[in-house]
């Protein structure tokens, strides 16, 4: 076992110069007057063991310890104090003799030396920590302590314990655990708050994303619909063109046809034509009734012309009714409807002048078709409906109602009303009021412009408005529209014609009975010219028949141009449309109206969703990897906060452990002590059982004594018992050696007796260090040491005690 075999000190305290105790083993006293400089001696003990503190050794400061000089002393320039242990190899690595010195100076520097090599602070307290030294430690007990053991109050006693046990490290990693664990548990809260309001925003993202992403399937979907509706009416088209191209070529060859069969007839005709009028000539060179034949002959070319003018007029009817564009107009023009008159711009004329401003002043009612009254009117509206023609505008004359004519009073120069200058048939006058009356006549757009109130039209085409409204720039004339009225004198010219033919006939019948007496000759040239006369009749009429053929043929193909053109320019439209579904390639093999009412039900759709967040279908990713990170780190501080709380556990249960352990030992030292100390029983116990943070009560019964708290005893009692704790302590500590100074200064000569008894039986095992004046106590010590004091310097001398005689 480690003991201390001396010490050695120089310039500290009272000591000047150089001294040196040896300490042998067993019970060893210093004792001495007041004041001599004993207690000095624990000082420098606890000075070389290391203490950091200078109070702790009864000083200001560090340089205080140094001798302050005497009446022949000088101050010391550094007060030095060596001690030195005997290792019987318990301190592995060290010599069997260790040396340990501390050294301060007047500056208050302070160095150590091991074995007489420096060394740091903890370096030495490392090594002396191997022996169970240390500067703070219970085996030296110093004047007060006992005191101080008396005055703590429960909780302050059971901090002994706490310092005893160590347990102030569990109490340094408990409280660092608990300042992590709060830590986490902060971040877990901060982190729950923003996982739940991120929670929250997934939640409504989830949901904006599957709005965002039946939007998009709905989108698709419609454009798909859309891209096949477009596709399939451009089908359709394709094959009305393929249909339209067909009839057409189908036209052109019978068109071809015709014509060829119109310049045979034409040829025919002129052969048969020439032929005829020879055989005229020779018939007037033979017949005996010249004048006769030559009536005959000019009746038959009257005949002849006036059927020529029928066919040209009949041509010239259908060419017009073949201009006119709006198939409903044309439809009521050709459909021979009593009491229809024909367009409003067939039935006025002006003079060339005025023929520009009549076309734009008459405008959108150029197409009126003029009747009689309403109940034509409405039949003829009946007939388009039915036959799904069109639609068509109608002036009833009995209708209209009568617009009176406003006078104009303007200071500017106009050249009259319109109407004025247009010519027109008196049965029509309520209609052209309708449209004309009050329209102003100017010479040009800055003479119109001025005139407000009135619908003014210029020379030019330009058009001023009651409104205001202006319209004008370059005007190209239409073409002029004879119309219904137009080919209503044709029809009459021809009737007035057919009817003149048949008037001749009757005279050239006449005329050819007076014949009877030509030659057979002439007869049988008469003959020939008859049948002359009859296949050129046959070729007319062939000539004809091909003639409207060809009419009709041409307003087909130009009809089917029309709708061609349509068609393309639809086909177009719809192509440029698709354009946009370039992408789409895979198509719906369904209706048009099927494709229709799935685009509208695919709109409807759409549409109920209200406001679609398309860019959830990005930002969900996103915030979903941000809420799965958020998370990950939240069970990763939950983990870690459990893993905190495991460490609490752990160090909680390891401190109570350590503090149960230490208790438990110095407890049964106790009863042991004490027993030895006074023969009766003491004992520790905690204020609430297995609480190691309640308050630590100390029990004792002396003989004959019930148990007693340690504040509910008498003084000595109470001074006893704590030594009895502090040396219980002390015996925990299993310390090299014990220093005990005055701990009998308070104690009678009984308890001064056990105590020296018990330190004397203790001895034997451990070393010990008494400062005491009680005589009773030095009696019982091995060796003994005295320390006096002269000129204020300390002195130590051995004394040597009389051996007890043997009774």
């Amino acid at each position: 076992m480690i003991r201390l075999d001396r010490i050695t000190m120089q310039g500290f305290k009272s000591f000047a110069g150089k001294i040196t105790i040896p300490f042998p083993k067993g019970f060893n006293c210093i004792c001495g007057p007041n004041g001599s400089g004993k207690s000095n001696i624990i000082d420098a003990l606890t000075f070389v063991l290391g203490t950091s503190s200078a109070r702790a050794i009864r000083a200001q400061r560090l340089q205080n310890l140094l001798f302050n000089g005497a009446r022949d002393k000088k101050p010391a320039d550094f007060c030095e104090v060596t001690l030195y242990l005997e290792n019987d190899g318990s301190i592995a690595g060290y010599e069997s003799e260790i040396k340990v010195s501390r050294r301060v100076n007047r500056s208050g520097v302070t160095f150590y030396k091991l074995n007489g090599r420096t060394v740091t602070r903890s370096k030495i307290l490392d090594l002396l920590a191997n022996a169970n030294l240390s500067p703070e430690g219970y085996n030296i007990i110093m004047q007060g302590d006992v005191t101080k053991i008396i005055e703590m109050n429960p909780k302050e006693r059971r901090g002994i314990i706490d310092e005893v046990s160590g347990i102030a490290e569990f109490d340094d990693k408990k409280e660092k655990a608990q300042r992590e664990m709060e830590r986490v548990e902060m971040r877990v809260r901060e982190n729950m708050i923003v996982v739940a309001e991120k929670q929250k925003l997934v939640a409504r993202m989830k949901q904006e994303r599957e709005s965002a992403e039946k939007y998009k399937k709905l989108g698709d979907e419609l454009r798909k619909s859309r891209a096949s509706m477009l596709n399939r009416k451009m089908k359709d088209i394709e094959e009305k063109l393929s249909v339209t191209e067909k009839e057409d070529r189908e036209s052109d060859e019978r068109l071809a046809a015709i014509d060829k069969d119109l310049k045979k007839a034409e040829k025919d005709l002129r052969e048969n034509e020439d032929l005829l009028k020879k055989m005229n000539e020779d018939i007037l060179k033979k017949s005996r009734n010249i004048e006769i034949m030559r009536k005959i002959d000019a009746l038959q070319t009257e005949i002849i012309r006036k059927k020529d003018k029928i066919d040209l007029n009949e041509r010239q009817a259908s060419m017009l009714r073949s201009t006119e564009r709006n198939e409903a107009v044309k439809d009521i023009l050709s459909g021979n409807f009593s009491g229809v008159h024909g367009t409003f711009s067939s039935l006025v004329s002006t003079d060339r002048k005025y023929e520009t401003a009549l076309e734009v002043a008459v405008g959108r009612h150029d197409k009126d078709i003029v009747v009689d009254d309403e109940d034509i009117a409405s039949g003829c509206i009946n007939h388009l409906k039915k036959r799904k023609i069109g639609r068509a505008r109608f002036l009833p004359l009995r209708k209209l109602q009568k617009r009176e004519r406003r006078e104009y009073r303007g200071r500017e120069k106009v050249i009259g009303y319109l109407i004025d200058f247009v010519k027109y048939d008196g049965r029509f006058s309520s209609a052209v009021k309708h449209v004309l009356e009050s329209v102003l006549v100017a010479d040009n757009i800055d003479t119109a412009k001025r005139i407000s109130g009135f619908k003014v039209v210029t020379l030019e085409g330009d058009l001023v408005e009651p409104s205001g409204e202006m319209i004008g720039g370059y005007y190209k004339r239409k073409m002029k529209d004879v119309g219904f009225h137009e080919i209503k004198k044709l029809e009459e010219e021809n009737l007035g014609l057919e009817n003149e033919i048949t008037k001749i006939e009757k005279e050239l019948a006449v005329l050819k009975s007076q014949e009877q007496s030509e030659s057979k000759e002439v007869m049988k040239l008469q003959e020939r010219k008859n049948n002359v006369e009859k296949a050129v009749e046959d070729l007319r009429k062939k000539w004809k028949d091909a003639l409207e053929e060809k009419i009709a043929l041409q307003g087909g193909v130009s009809k089917g141009k029309i709708e061609r053109a349509r068609l393309e320019a639809s086909y177009d439209n719809l192509k440029v449309e698709a354009e946009e579904f370039s992408e789409i390639k895979e198509y719906y093999s369904r209706s048009v109206d099927e494709l229709q009412e799935r685009v509208r039900s695919l709109t409807l759709e759409i549409n109920k969703l209200g406001p679609v967040n398309l860019r959830a279908l990005e930002e969900y990713d996103v915030i979903i990897t941000e809420f799965e990170e958020l998370k990950k780190k939240l069970d990763k501080l939950i983990n870690e906060k459990e893993a905190v709380m495991k460490v609490v556990e752990e160090v909680s249960k390891r401190r109570y452990e350590k503090f149960m352990e230490t208790f438990g030992e110095i407890n049964k030292n106790l009863t042991q002590i004490y027993h030895d100390l006074a023969g009766g029983a003491a004992g520790l116990r905690l204020e609430e059982e297995n609480n190691i943070d309640s308050g630590l009560i100390i029990e004792a019964s002396p003989p004959g004594k019930r148990v007693l708290n340690l504040d509910s005893m008498s003084g000595g009692e109470r001074t006893l018992t704590s030594l009895a704790f502090l040396f219980a302590i002390m015996q925990h500590y299993s310390s090299p050696f014990y220093v005990l100074d005055e701990v009998d200064a308070a104690l009678d000569k009984s308890n001064t007796k056990k105590i020296a008894d018990l330190i004397k039986k203790y001895s034997g095992k451990v070393q010990f260090i008494v400062i005491t004046h009680n005589d009773l106590t030095i009696s019982e010590a091995d060796k003994v040491f005295g320390v006096s004091i002269e000129g204020g310097v300390s002195k130590v001398f051995g004394i040597e005690m009389p051996q007890e005689q043997p009774a």
